[in-house]
């Protein structure tokens, strides 16, 4: 076995931000640490990673009638997500008046007859049509409306209701993207005994002062909370103490699941594949209460047959990372997305979605999960959130210029059904991140 050591050269400042200078950044189990700090490189990620990808965008029950609309980012972009009026499917615009580039919809989600730019009143239909000019007479003759359309993101597809879109027309298609990760988010929507989920109330979001990767890289990193989060581990003991193993809410029993030993952790399994996704085995899933149980089995088995509602129910994963712009816990139906801000500022969206015809309990579980996996309020999230902005400071000193990422690089096999496994204790989905972060910073433009 060779010995492992930080790269001695520095990345070649002349050919600085090429493609061969970002490719160079990674070199297999070290990164530079101008990924995190550098403002260009950022700049540069919204259009080479976030502009060539699969962005998780929302669901269509955020769309329940042809009046409803929501926006969502893009890396630094802003868009509109509605139904054609014609067909009734989801089309996503830029969120920019085609007149003076106003923004048209602000807020989350909304329902209005039109699109309506603020600024001069231009009106738009749901599919971006120019429907509607003010003071038309003190317009050329020859307007030509639909020269004026709000522009079209150039894909918007979707997956069990669940919308992603792609800036570019050109690259793998969603399916492609996904890959195996798809049964991840089967194993959301197969959780529902009508085969449908929706997303309920408004989101939970927070924000921190570091770099977005921050949170990609510590979501599936199953040493750390022993350390960050050692005083919340011994807070839920002790509620544990007194109410009891079997009657801890989930948000507490995950605090008390990060103080596992490492050797639990050693034996989880770890899946990544292509284009930077990951996940690792459950460590934390609770139970409901007994008749709950019942009559949830009761009714995935009706609708899935008596095999797939046991396989449904069984199925055990933590955190599913899809890179670069979400991750998902089925089982407490929960999605959340990583939304880049600034090179040191990042907000996250937490979404709770409700099981169609599950017993309420469901619902009530993925409330406790989301608060205690999202909230700023979490001991387990202000723990994380600190270590973020440790780690954006720290990498802005001295003169260290690479970051290790090499735990468990000799522990890996392939499995030709999921990708690639490795023990969820190493850092084989970072390196995995990293790979498609170079591969897409470094192609051409």
């Amino acid at each position: 076995m060779s010995a492992i050591a930080y790269p001695q050269e520095r990345p070649g400042l002349s050919d600085r931000y090429s493609p061969s200078w970002f490719r160079d950044l990674v070199r297999g189990d070290h990164v530079h640490r101008d990924v995190y700090t550098d403002p260009e490189i950022f700049r540069r990620e919204m259009r080479l990673l976030f502009g060539r990808t699969w962005i998780l965008v929302g669901h269509e029950s955020q769309l329940p009638d042809p009046k409803s609309w929501f926006t969502a980012r893009v890396g630094d972009q802003t868009i509109i997500v509605a139904r054609e009026p014609e067909t009734g499917r989801p089309v996503a615009m830029y969120n920019r008046c085609a007149h003076r580039g106003a923004t048209v919809c602000v807020g989350r989600q909304g329902q209005s007859h039109r699109l309506v730019c603020p600024y001069h009143g231009w009106a738009f239909d749901h599919g971006g049509a120019l429907a509607a000019v003010p003071y038309e007479k003190g317009y050329p003759e020859a307007l030509d409306r639909s020269a004026y359309s709000l522009r079209r993101v150039a894909r918007l597809e979707g997956y069990r209701g669940f919308l992603f879109a792609n800036l570019s027309a050109d690259g793998p298609g969603l399916m492609d993207f996904l890959g195996h990760m798809s049964t991840c988010i089967d194993d959301l929507v197969d959780r529902s005994p009508t085969g449908e989920v929706e997303l309920v109330g408004p989101p939970l979001s927070h924000h921190y002062r570091a770099n977005w990767k921050m949170s990609f890289e510590n979501l599936n990193d199953t040493l750390h909370p022993g350390f960050a989060h050692a005083a919340s581990v011994v807070a839920a003991r002790a509620v544990e103490s007194v109410v009891g193993e079997g009657n801890l809410v989930p948000s507490v029993g995950m605090m008390k699941a990060n103080g596992k030993p490492i050797g639990f952790f050693e034996e989880l399994p770890m899946v990544t594949t292509p284009w930077g996704h990951s996940y690792i085995g459950g460590h934390m899933g609770a139970s409901y209460t007994g008749s709950t149980q019942s009559a949830y089995f009761q009714q995935l088995a009706a609708f899935h047959g008596e095999e797939k509602a046991k396989r449904v129910l069984a199925q055990d994963r933590h955190l599913m990372l899809l890179y670069p712009s979400a991750t998902w816990h089925a089982r407490y139906q929960t999605v959340r997305l990583v939304l880049p801000i600034a090179v040191d500022r990042t907000e996250v969206v937490g979404f709770v979605f409700r099981l169609k015809g599950a017993p309420e309990e469901t619902f009530r579980n993925a409330l406790e999960y989301c608060n205690g996996a999202n909230s700023a309020f979490s001991p387990v999230i202000s723990d994380d959130l600190e270590i973020y902005e440790r780690c954006q400071v720290g990498n802005l000193q001295g003169d260290a210029e690479w970051v290790p990422m090499y735990r468990g690089i000799h522990q890996r096999a392939e499995d030709p059904e999921t990708g690639r496994r490795s023990p969820a204790t190493s850092e084989e989905y970072v390196r995995n991140q990293f790979a498609a972060w170079a591969r897409l910073m470094g192609e051409p433009a």
